[in-house]
């Protein structure tokens, strides 16, 4: 099926808010379309590596659990999704997606498009990344086996995954710029670990790619040190996709994209779910598949 031409409710983005929306909005009688600019769904869900937990009633070992659920279920309802269709452009007033393979548009459009990583914005990161330095331990932890891992951050992603190294990896170096941040249950195991080396007040200033490891300058109480590890692991903070209505809809002062109680932003029929529009304390699946409903019941009475 092609995703061209016009639908009730056209979805960008394939992770939790973007699915749940296009579920609830089947279940509703409107045909939606999702697109998704990445060759496999599920967004941030590919970053759980752990058990998923922040969702009342769900019990998953880890994000692709949840993602296959999803799948399955928009399989069942007859959602159309198409995976590797970018949008290049959206033109939020008639409520269109450009796309490679033409313009998508939509009686309602709903942005799910996220988050990105955020960066440290330091000498050699750029390097560090084209290196194939920077790596997942959700996709590829069979890769850390035996390896020295230097994970930065002190939110639940750097210890979550800091825990799943642990196992696999020679040695662990977690390097906060203060206190760890996440919550006591997850990180209090990480701590402990005796593979695990913290060093706190350490602030990350330059990357330098060797032939065969990085070193990591760290500036600390003490001075500057360094630090040679084999792999890197960037957990501090995302920032929301919200570039491609940028300048058409109200933004906040960190991007995410502003919405009413129903989930509808300053231009009429353009609605976001999901952590694009979230700030970062209130940002779960919880709050993701409330939107959802929420966001697709809106659309539904408005075009009924």
């Amino acid at each position: 099926m092609t995703a061209t031409g016009r639908w009730d409710v056209v979805v960008v983005g394939a992770g939790m808010a973007g699915l749940a929306t296009a579920l609830w909005a089947r279940r509703l009688g409107l045909e939606p379309v999702v697109l998704e600019r990445e060759n496999r769904a599920g967004g941030q869900l590919n970053a759980i590596g752990g058990r998923v937990f922040d969702y009342p009633g769900l019990d998953l070992p880890n994000g692709d659990a949840l993602t296959a659920r999803l799948l399955r279920q928009a399989e069942e309802a007859g959602v159309a999704l198409h995976l590797d269709r970018p949008v290049s452009a959206v033109s939020a007033s008639d409520r269109t997606c450009e796309t490679p393979a033409g313009p998508v548009s939509g009686r309602a459009l709903v942005l799910a498009t996220g988050l990105r990583a955020r960066r440290l914005n330091v000498a050699g990161e750029e390097a560090l990344h084209r290196g194939g330095w920077v790596r997942r331990p959700s996709h590829d932890l069979p890769w850390f086996r035996g390896r020295r891992v230097a994970v930065i951050g002190g939110g639940d992603r750097a210890l979550e995954n800091a825990g799943m190294l642990l196992p696999v990896a020679d040695r662990v170096y977690l390097l906060t710029r203060g206190a760890v941040r996440a919550r006591p249950d997850l990180a209090a195991p990480v701590l402990a670990h005796p593979k695990l080396v913290h060093r706190a007040g350490a602030t990350v200033v330059r990357f330098r790619v060797g032939p065969g490891s990085v070193l990591v300058d760290v500036a600390e109480a003490g001075g500057q040190r360094e630090l040679e590890v084999d792999a890197v692991c960037i957990y501090i903070g995302n920032a929301p996709n919200s570039e491609l209505v940028a300048g058409q809809v109200e933004l906040d002062a960190e991007g995410h994209i502003v919405t009413d109680r129903y989930g509808e932003t300053s231009v009429p029929g353009v609605f976001a779910v999901g952590d694009v529009c979230t700030p970062p304390p209130y940002q779960s699946l919880a709050t993701a598949g409330g939107q959802a409903m929420v966001v697709a019941k809106r659309i539904a009475l408005s075009l009924s």
